[in-house]
């Protein structure tokens, strides 16, 4: 039975919103028609489906390093990186007539190594691990502007002798330390690569002959050090997580004491990887053969898996939703609300679950990312699971219903003059040669940052900075799937005929 409200009540409705989704609330309200107002509320069925995806834009400010296997889903996955060093503006060598020499005159550099730092981990840190690094080619540099998947492939930026290639096992937890030193908050776990030092005295001899290739990142990469492949090569059961890298130069020089009196003490520069350069994260996931594409959409459910792996492709209706008398009502309201499955199966090392999910629609995935582009409550929203209502709920994506009906309408040339027989007609003829995924939505894990600034009133003002794809580790299983279709509560308005 049709139920029409009075427009106060779908005010309530409308305000209600504001409190689920700050960027979509009101939005059906604008664009509701003038004078005496009906709604009327309407549940649509529609259809979801698994998207195995085969990369994901690269570009990240955090690397992860190792090999686990999804307790759950049984997808293995696979990860390593490449990155690149910053030179701070600040980077200088004492003086070289200050520096320790050879007896050719030659600055004498003591050592070089590159440590890893890290906090969060997954798996067993007990697990051994195996990891080689190489320095990369001054002749292929990753370059900035360019864009890289994770399937990139390492060999394009790897010349036939590096500089560096050394191999070494590690763990998460350094056995090598005493409990009480390793298990406590004041200690930074780290995975250190001991380089030979030649590698620092040609860093040092270059500094030295040609300064202006350290006068930047740009002449640096260019000319000293492109960076560094950390790649996986052996191991299972662990997977760390770092935002921080350091090279490390140490040195020793001649200096003087506060007494005036000459003496030779340790020196250390160190340069880091930073967003300033890049770092990119190569990923391989291997699947199950109940998670093959020919199979993974037989289940009355969908998947979301990152990193790089599993996405849930919604289908909209909206030839339904706009059919008959609709075609000339306003969606003034659009809630989608998806509800997950909780993991039941006992596990050591349990999987996190995505706690951010984009909306977008389908066509528009591509650009978001490579652009760097922002959630506009148009083509794209975010959502958070909500620990109470136990959903991931887009308050209201009337906006982009009512832009999808336009696209439809110029793209198959129906205007406000047709009759639904005509409109139909028009309709289906555009639709035989139609993009498949016109009217295709993509739900995505991915990781959204903010920035935190104080109000005149002393409350914390969050502000959305960027929005990437989710490159950790999450998995979990949703409502929708094969004959289990998921519900979209629409809310149309009309004028009122009296």
């Amino acid at each position: 039975m049709k139920s029409f409200l009075k427009i106060f009540s779908l005010l309530s409705v409308a305000f209600a919103c504001t409190a689920c989704d700050d960027n979509t609330a009101m939005i059906g309200m604008e664009i509701m028609p003038d004078g005496t107002t009906e709604a009327e509320p309407k549940t649509f069925p529609i259809e979801t489906k698994t998207v195995v995806v085969d990369a994901v834009l690269a570009n990240t400010s955090t690397c992860y390093l190792g090999c686990v296997v999804d307790p759950e889903l049984q997808v293995r996955t696979t990860s390593d990186f490449l990155a690149q060093f910053h030179i701070p503006e600040n980077f200088s060598l004492p003086k070289k007539e200050k520096m320790i020499t050879n007896e050719h005159g030659e600055v004498i550099m003591d050592s070089c190594d590159i440590r890893i730092y890290f906090e969060e981990y997954y798996g067993d840190s007990l697990a051994t691990m195996k990891m080689r690094v190489r320095e990369l080619s001054r002749e292929k540099i990753m370059e900035e502007g360019v864009q890289y998947y994770t399937n990139l492939n390492p060999q394009d930026f790897l010349g036939n002798n590096p500089a560096v290639d050394k191999s070494l096992t590690y763990a998460i937890k350094d056995l090598s330390r005493p409990d009480n030193e390793t298990s406590g908050t004041t200690y930074y776990r780290q995975v250190a690569i001991k380089l030979d030092s030649t590698y620092a005295q040609r860093i040092a001899n270059l500094y030295y002959s040609n300064p202006e290739y350290f006068k930047n990142s740009y002449q640096f990469i260019h000319h000293v050090c492109p960076g560094f492949y950390f790649e996986h090569t052996g191991g299972l059961g662990s997977m760390l997580t770092t935002a921080m890298m350091g090279m490390n130069l140490y040195f020793r020089y001649h200096t003087t004491t506060n007494e005036g009196n000459d003496t030779i003490v340790d020196g250390m520069q160190r340069l880091a990887a930073t967003e300033e350069v890049i770092q990119n994260t190569r990923i391989t996931n291997n699947y199950p053969d109940a998670l093959k594409p020919e199979e993974i959409n037989k289940n009355p459910y969908t998947f979301l898996k990152t990193p790089a792996s599993l996405f849930t492709e919604i289908n909209i209706p909206l030839t339904e939703l706009i059919a008959g008398t609709h075609y000339n009502d306003s969606i003034s309201q659009a809630k989608l609300s998806i509800r997950r499955f909780e993991k039941t199966n006992e596990t050591k090392y349990p999987m996190a679950q995505p706690s951010t999910l984009l909306l977008i629609r389908k066509d528009k995935v591509k650009d978001f990312f490579e652009q760097g582009l922002l959630p506009d409550s148009k083509t794209s929203f975010l959502a958070t699971w909500s620990t109470t209502a136990k959903v991931y709920q887009f308050a209201n994506i009337a906006k982009m219903l009512t832009d999808m009906k336009n696209e439809l309408d110029a793209n198959a040339g129906v205007t406000k003059e047709d009759d639904e027989a005509t409109r139909t007609a028009k309709y289906e003829a555009w639709l035989e040669n139609a993009d498949p995924d016109w009217n295709k939505l993509m739900l995505i894990p991915v990781k959204a940052d903010y920035t935190t600034t104080p109000s005149y009133y002393g409350q914390t003002i969050n502000s959305l900075r960027s929005v990437r794809h989710e490159l950790g580790l999450s998995s979990t299983k949703l409502e929708g799937g094969k004959d289990n279709p998921l519900n979209l509560e629409v809310i149309y308005t009309r004028k009122s005929a009296k």
